[in-house]
């Protein structure tokens, strides 16, 4: 094994990347739950970078390091049996370059699944009025479709697609532009309003920007899914959500990582933006451990609304079927 140390960038990746695994292979519902033995951190990381690590501090250090860079708490240090420890996930992830982190690579199969839709858009939605390969889309609020972002700037040097894309999502608007990121092919359209630290998005007048444009995708995230009812963490963010979903012409995408479905219902205050039923496409994650959680469940239950589209080794698509009436 090599003894040189891993970028700590690469460390903080690599130790959620360890947790979604494991958010995969247990039943917990919350990957804030998940406990893993300091053993198990050290032979993954031993496995994935080829570094042996003869004790912990060092990576420890680097934890905490990038936590300070960042403003924020990322993991926990839990005691076990003797003087055994492991690693939890901060309870408290509120901001938005916390929640980021988690889920990650659930987070980027869903990315490219609708990566994977972008660029097949002519035989979902055929475009009218606009060259071929112009692509519009209206991207949400929320920390999954920045790995969307993610994708689009880095295919923009070398696909022949040109996007319009409308968003208030702060995150997206600051990786398209990065340097390296070809403009030349991505117009930002983005509202006035007041920027909200938490949400890393700017609520404000939002729905304005988007009326009177047809859009090839709306995409849009949720905090909590329950027996076919959706809400998001924070009134505000409520409201824009629940007009974009209403008011805006285009195929609507809903995309979930999986946790966001509840057996119970949450306990905010304000009522539910939206239905899964107001939605044309469902787009999840793949899961080949086959654990059966809430989301597997509740593909059971709407079963008569979800109808198969595409099963991907990395992801699912489901076609919403619109009821009668």
């Amino acid at each position: 094994m090599s003894t040189h140390r891993v970028k700590r960038q690469d460390l903080i990746l690599a130790l959620f990347v360890l947790f979604s695994s494991e958010y995969d292979k247990q039943p917990h519902e919350s990957i804030l739950d998940i406990f893993i033995p300091i053993d198990q951190v050290k032979a993954f990381l031993e496995n994935r970078f080829g570094v042996s690590y003869s004790g912990c501090s060092w990576i420890l250090t680097q934890i905490r390091n990038y936590e300070e860079e960042i403003g924020y708490r990322l993991f926990e240090k839990v005691p076990a049996s003797g003087d055994d420890y492991g690693l939890k996930l901060c309870h408290s992830m509120i901001a938005f370059n916390q929640k980021r982190h988690l889920y990650i690579t659930q987070k980027i199969k869903v990315s490219n699944a609708l990566y994977d839709m972008i660029t097949h858009l002519t035989e979902i939605n055929p475009m009218k009025g606009r060259p071929e390969e112009t692509i519009r889309l209206l991207i949400d609020a929320g920390s999954m479709v920045y790995h969307l972002a993610d994708i689009i700037a880095g295919h923009s040097c070398y696909s022949p697609l040109n996007y319009e894309i409308y968003t208030h999502n702060i995150a997206v608007i600051q990786r398209f532009l990065e340097p390296h990121v070809d403009l030349s092919r991505i117009t930002l359209h983005t509202p006035r309003g007041r920027i909200d630290p938490i949400t890393y998005s700017i609520l404000g007048e939002n729905t304005a920007l988007y009326e009177n444009v047809d859009f090839d995708m709306v995409i849009q995230g949720v905090s909590f899914l329950y027996d076919g009812e959706i809400w998001v963490e924070h009134p505000g963010e409520s409201g824009i959500k629940a007009d974009i979903l209403r008011e805006t012409r285009g195929l609507k995408v809903l995309i979930l990582t999986g946790h966001e479905v509840r057996s119970e219902p949450p306990l905010e205050s304000h009522p539910p933006f939206g239905q899964l039923a107001d939605f044309d496409r469902l787009v999840i994650p793949h899961n080949a451990e086959g654990k059966i959680k809430n989301l597997n469940k509740m593909l059971e239950q709407h079963g008569n609304l979800l109808e198969p589209e595409i099963m991907n080794w990395n992801y699912k698509i489901y076609k919403i079927i619109k009821q009668p009436g």
